[in-house]
């Protein structure tokens, strides 16, 4: 067994063309672009955070439909934003989703069920149009679609189970998600302040 595993790894390094050793080359390279593109950028992790953690204060029945109804909203955007190139509002409409999403956090308010529906859909499809530029979906769209659906999923899924339980089993729960709303609404006016202060200071 030793021989063979080392004629086999002298095979591959003379023949490295051999060795399929990275995902990339098996179409999968795609996927992993799509998965980890939402998550390696702040202006949309954060507001992916925040939907989460609002959806933890809400009430049980109205609270856990963002786990299949944020990931839709996502995959659809994600979908139109490869077939229409996504406007300059896009972005800011994003950005501005920030401070929104942190002050409803802070305010620890329980909407009623259409209200929170029509809010994770906006911020769903709003950002998944920011997702879906054709120079990073690469050559196959579907599994970059995949990609950015499963990342929306897991990232609201864990911050709505985190934000459930804290508010539930500990006396500070509710404060403490509130505190991170307040974080989250000061990265998004810093954000803005870059956003539309930067180009002024330039000139």
């Amino acid at each position: 067994m030793r021989i063979q595993t080392l004629l086999t790894l002298i095979t591959l390094c003379v023949l490295p063309q051999w060795a399929y050793a990275h995902l990339v080359s098996t179409r999968f390279g795609e996927f992993y672009s799509g998965l980890l593109h939402p998550v390696l950028t702040l202006t949309h992790l954060v507001p992916w955070i925040a939907v989460g953690l609002f959806a933890g204060i809400q009430k049980h029945t109205t609270g856990n439909k963002v786990l299949i109804l944020f990931p839709l909203t996502v995959l659809a955007g994600t979908f139109l934003g490869g077939i229409f190139s996504p406007a300059p509002f896009v972005e800011t409409f994003n950005l501005i989703s920030f401070p929104i999403l942190g002050i409803l956090i802070i305010s620890g308010l329980a909407m009623n069920r259409l209200a929170f529906i029509a809010t994770v859909a906006i911020t769903g499809i709003s950002h998944g149009f920011g997702n879906g530029l054709p120079e990073l979906s690469g050559t196959d769209q579907l599994l970059y679609l995949m990609g950015v659906t499963c990342s929306a999923y897991v990232v609201v899924t864990l911050m709505s189970g985190l934000s459930r339980w804290l508010v539930q089993s500990q006396n500070w729960g509710l404060i403490a998600v509130r505190a991170a709303g307040s974080w989250i609404t000061a990265i998004g006016i810093i954000y803005l302040s870059f956003t539309f202060l930067a180009p002024v200071a330039n000139h």
